[in-house]
């Protein structure tokens, strides 16, 4: 009986070692960003729940590669899993998700992720770029814009300012919405631009800010809710497949709990990142600014141009988050 029992048990012990995974998961943002705080989170989950049969190995700070490399890389089975914007490269109508002023704040981007808006969105990404979403967050709060020899507290504000875009039309047709002159970057290259003077601004969440010490090279920090950049968060096919389905259910279970938690652990890293820069550079609060002016920069100018870049899909999910509650 006692053999039988230990045999029981070496064959249960094996069984588990045999499923146990470790899985790469990579991120371009610093060791204080957005990307590092979700997947903190996220592989406290995963290993909780799987009782460390599936354990994730962190790479920050582009370890792996740039954010295409790592999108290409999750889509090819190179990379295990990455933390990265809406692979608007390869499916160009996802970057109409990263329009600025479409979410009105955190809690409307968590409600419209969490339902059927976000549901459909995920099952889209699935069937057209051959990856395993597991769920969609925020990166970080709002973008905010950065300036130097400007303070940014209406539209016109932005006339004529060379502005730092990422590579994505939503951001541009905004951009040029406000007078500014868009400038396509990649954050890599983005410090040394600001210090050089190649572009006089940018907009990221203050974790991206604070991880790549932009407030060295800006004057001014306005809270302009200019944006919320949605980040997917996917498994490469050749890892979720090695995956038991109790693992799989495990993985995703823990990715649903780290979207619903992060946006409130996003708003308090929000909170000591401006205080830590209260005194680095001049923080304008949104009392100051004229909020209004920019909700009509999108319903006013930017709809009918978005309209013209993107098709009537993408147009249909915009006109949904709007009136999402």
């Amino acid at each position: 009986m006692k053999k039988n029992l230990l045999c029981i048990a070496l064959l249960l012990f094996w069984g588990m070692a045999v499923q146990a995974i470790d899985i790469r998961l990579g991120h371009v943002g610093a060791p204080a960003s957005p990307q590092q705080s979700i997947a903190n989170l996220f592989k406290q989950k995963v290993e909780a729940k799987t009782n460390g049969a599936v354990t994730i190995t962190i790479f920050d700070s582009g370890t792996l590669g740039n954010e295409r490399n790592l999108q290409e890389g999750v889509r090819s089975g190179t990379v295990d899993m990455t933390i990265g914007g809406t692979f608007s490269h390869v499916l160009p109508w996802a970057g109409i998700l990263e329009t600025p002023m479409l979410y009105r704040n955190l809690d409307h981007f968590v409600s419209v992720f969490a339902g059927k808006i976000g549901d459909d969105i995920a099952a889209a990404f699935e069937k057209a770029i051959n990856v395993h979403p597991i769920f969609i967050v925020p990166h970080g709060g709002f973008r905010y814009i950065t300036t130097k020899g400007v303070a940014v507290r209406k539209p016109d504000d932005l006339k004529g300012l060379k502005i730092r875009n990422p590579n994505v039309p939503a951001y541009n047709i905004m951009a040029n919405a406000a007078g500014a002159v868009p400038v396509p970057l990649d954050f890599s290259e983005l410090y040394l631009a600001l210090d050089r003077g190649v572009v006089q601004g940018q907009h990221n969440p203050t974790g991206n800010i604070v991880g790549a010490k932009l407030y060295e090279v800006q004057d001014n920090l306005s809270m302009v809710p200019w944006g919320i950049a949605p980040h997917v968060v996917c498994i490469s096919n050749r890892v979720w497949t090695r995956l038991t389905p109790e693992q799989q259910k495990a993985v995703r279970e823990a990715g649903l709990e780290t979207a619903k938690e992060y946006p409130a652990i996003a708003i308090q890293e929000e909170k000591e990142q401006l205080d830590f820069m209260a005194d680095k550079l001049t923080i304008i609060r949104p009392e100051e600014i004229d909020i209004p002016a920019f909700v009509k920069l999108l319903t006013d100018a930017g709809l009918d141009e978005l309209k013209k870049e993107y098709a009537p899909e993408a147009i249909a999910i915009v006109e949904a988050i709007i009136a999402a509650k």
